[in-house]
């Protein structure tokens, strides 16, 4: 089933453009002054073909843990939570899709800490215990950006300024401290990382785009933190 799910991510983005148009690249989801820059968003072609490619492989192979199960249905809820995000963000229900964030995150996370906590009780080969981290990781570390970036087009839909840098800078402040948090927490997994700089970086760019340095810099310095406590945590979980 989860397999199925992932593979339905690869239809849902193109099946929703057609019926509704390119509704992300207008309204409040793109007003906030801490929006990724455009390029930023196709990400989200990569991570769909590797969260298909990884449950289709666990689907044949198997990951050999007494957690498997319980992995599976967080997965069957991310895949899930993709499409009705883009059936309600096309309604422009932006408080509904911040909620379908928060869910699919922390199912991620829970996946992503199995797999890092407890990798030691897989069996699987190694290559889909690296391909399944990589995965999820990188799922969770843009999806976990996003929740804020989410939360920041709500507000501006309920009529906060798009232009006031004092309370995104409070959000993306909020944003760049779970990410440490969920970095430490993850020990640095690499495609957690990995997620998390991109939405940063895109994050900074599209400040500076939009006349903002105090935020692009906010966003350069978080990333900058993130990378170095994800290179501390690699080398401690080396020593362990």
């Amino acid at each position: 089933m989860a397999a199925v799910l992932a593979v339905s991510q690869l239809v849902a983005s193109p099946v929703s453009r057609a019926l509704n148009g390119e509704f992300l690249k207008s309204g409040a989801t793109n007003q906030a002054l801490i929006t990724p820059a455009g390029y930023a968003f196709s990400l989200w072609g990569l991570i769909t073909v590797l969260s298909a490619v990884t449950a289709v492989c666990i689907a044949r192979v198997g990951l050999g843990s007494p957690w498997e199960t319980d992995a599976l249905i967080d997965a069957s809820v991310v895949f899930v939570g993709f499409s009705v995000w883009l059936a309600v963000a096309a309604q422009n229900w932006l408080w509904a899709g911040v909620v379908v964030f928060l869910v699919m995150t922390a199912a991620l996370s829970h996946i992503v800490w199995l797999l890092v906590r407890r990798r030691r009780e897989l069996t699987c080969p190694r290559w889909l215990a690296v391909l399944a981290t990589v995965s999820f990781g990188l799922y969770l570390g843009w999806s976990s950006i996003a929740v804020f970036a989410n939360v920041a087009a709500a507000l501006i839909a309920a009529g906060w300024s798009s232009s006031a840098v004092v309370w995104q800078f409070v959000v993306l402040a909020a944003a760049s401290v779970a990410a440490l948090v969920a970095t430490v927490l993850l020990r640095g997994t690499p495609g957690f990382v990995a997620g998390v700089l991109w939405a940063l970086v895109a994050i900074a760019i599209g400040a500076s785009q939009r006349q903002s340095t105090l935020l692009s810099v906010t966003a350069v310095v978080a990333a900058v933190a993130v990378g170095v406590v994800a290179v501390v945590q690699q080398v401690r979980s080396r020593a362990r």
